[in-house]
């Protein structure tokens, strides 16, 4: 169903939140914030709970919207979600299709670590509850970017194998200029910033793959963020894969997958 007018409500004077979230404690969750302009005021990296929860907890004290590119409600036993299984149904064939998450999984035995995250901060998980301004909503990269900037297949910039160094800079370096390109967007999206020009930086003159995976996850985390924003701005351009009860995923849409 479509993102209701609920979120168009949160637009003014909110924190838009990406936070990559890495399913285990060891790899980097990159992390980023929006004001209600679309400025982005930093974007940094986190590890453990205490490191995302510390970067966190200054930019959630007020109204905000914080989107996890992780699972937040994980119910089923076994298999995949219904929202998995929707999202994948309209954009698998953008090369978009979700990873199957379950409680059969070690990672999310215990409702996982976005959901942990969430509850510690406070957050609802439901944007239409009467009083929702501090919510958590589960976001993803690869099918936002694939509506937001109508690709034909996901840009190709995560390690796979046959997957060569030019290829993934390349790819990665686009991405950022599609998100620098957003500055005349509807909503409109600022990244005047040192760290993310140095990011930026970091891509250009990559000479291994490891010069790129240290960036890649601020980059997605920027991508989650404005995901929310364009979600309070554009209501009608998202939409809900997934019900509150069994975890839903927010993307933008475009004609192609509306």
């Amino acid at each position: 169903m479509a993102e209701s007018g609920r979120t168009s409500r949160l637009a003014c004077g909110v924190r838009y939140v990406g936070v990559d979230l890495a399913w285990g404690l060891r790899a980097r969750t990159g992390l980023a914030v929006l004001d209600g302009d679309g400025r982005l005021l930093d974007v940094a990296e986190g590890r453990d709970d205490a490191d995302v929860l510390g970067w966190l907890e200054p930019h959630v004290q007020g109204p905000c919207v914080v989107c996890f590119d992780a699972p937040l409600v994980v119910r089923n036993a076994s298999g995949r979600r219904p929202a998995e299984a929707a999202l994948s149904a309209v954009f698998a064939r953008y090369g978009a299709g979700c990873h199957p998450t379950s409680l059969a999984r070690p990672e999310f035995a215990d409702g996982g670590r976005a959901h942990r995250l969430a509850t510690a901060l406070d957050l609802g998980l439901d944007p239409d509850a009467p009083g929702a301004d501090r919510v958590a909503l589960e976001v993803y990269p690869h099918a936002a970017t694939v509506a937001l900037f109508g690709l034909d297949r996901v840009l190709r910039y995560k390690h796979k194998p046959g997957r060569d160094l030019p290829l993934l800079r390349d790819e990665l370096l686009r991405l950022c200029g599609l998100l620098d390109g957003l500055a005349g967007a509807d909503p409109s999206m600022t990244l005047d910033l040192p760290a993310w020009r140095g990011i930026v930086a970091q891509v250009a003159s990559a000479a291994r793959k490891s010069e790129l995976k240290a960036v890649e996850d601020r980059v997605d985390a920027v991508v989650c963020a404005y995901v929310g924003l364009h979600a309070a701005h554009r209501p009608g351009d998202v939409r809900r894969f997934g019900t509150v009860a069994d975890g839903f995923v927010l993307t933008p849409v475009d004609d192609r997958t509306r």
